[in-house]
């Protein structure tokens, strides 16, 4: 393992490569790059890099703001500036090519990049992957309309050094799991606009061979989404894990491997 930072703008961004190979002169080995999900960070990859390291060198980073050992965002990003990090890593890194597997919001950085950059990956797997519009029931709509009313209401009748507060308190209590977590307003305003980019156009777009691994159960990213992909981009297949859910490469680690290794080496 060797642990290392890459410059980007005036971030500092951790990545670790992991290669342990007896031979490590093959050319005709191509590198492994893995994306972890929303606030997660290296290690949260753990099964998959401890997998691949002995077959190829293995890429793994820290997005910065979240929870890894990358620098905290200055500014609010969104999914594009996010890509284009990436997009600046592998070039920096030499691994223009590389196969790339994403988790969940790794996944929607990878959906964008591929619909724009072909030549940046070989082959693609999205593992319960974000990036295409949820459906709405008819609570989440109505959560979502009544957070609107009351925030263009209450500045008429709240003190207006106060409204702040009380709209981040609102935030809070009706926002999901992801938002409420998050501590600053640079990281929610970041989150807003990864959550509101709809992928799903830039689907059509993508010319990589690509596997979908799903996990049947999944309540973050529901399978239905992994249909609309599937549907969408052009060389694809997807692989249902069952009884597994929204971390299936951790649910059921031993048949997600062997489906990526049958993949990756076909």
């Amino acid at each position: 393992m060797i642990n290392l930072i890459f410059k980007y703008e005036n971030l500092d961004i951790n990545y670790e490569v992991f290669d342990g190979r007896e031979n490590k002169e093959d050319a005709n080995i191509k590198p492994l790059l893995i994306l972890h999900g929303w606030m997660a960070k290296i290690e949260a990859m753990a099964p998959i890099y401890l997998y691949f390291k002995k077959q190829r060198p293995v890429y793994v980073l820290d997005f910065p703001g979240q929870a890894g050992k990358s620098s905290a965002l200055e500014n609010v990003w969104g999914v594009p500036e996010y890509s284009y990090m990436v997009k600046s890593f592998i070039e920096n890194q030499n691994i223009v090519g590389c196969d790339v597997i994403g988790h969940s919001f790794g996944g929607r950085v990878i959906i964008f990049l591929s619909s724009k950059y072909k030549e940046l990956f070989n082959k693609i797997i999205l593992t319960d992957a974000a990036g295409v519009k949820p459906k709405w029931n008819a609570k989440k709509s109505f959560k979502i309309i009544s957070y609107k009313f009351l925030k263009n209401t209450m500045k008429f009748f709240i003190p207006k050094d106060k409204y702040e507060k009380k709209l981040d308190e609102m935030r809070k209590k009706r926002g999901s799991s992801d938002y409420s977590a998050l501590s600053s307003d640079t990281m929610r305003q970041t989150f807003n606009n990864i959550i509101n980019l709809d992928l799903t156009n830039n689907l059509s777009d993508i010319q990589n061979s690509t596997l979908l691994i799903w996990g049947e159960n999944d309540q973050d990213t529901p399978l239905y989404m992994a249909k609309i992909m599937e549907k969408n981009i052009k060389d694809s297949g997807l692989v249902i894990i069952e009884n597994a859910g929204h971390y299936s490469y951790l649910d059921n680690s031993a048949k997600y491997l062997k489906v990526v290794e049958c993949f990756l080496n076909s």
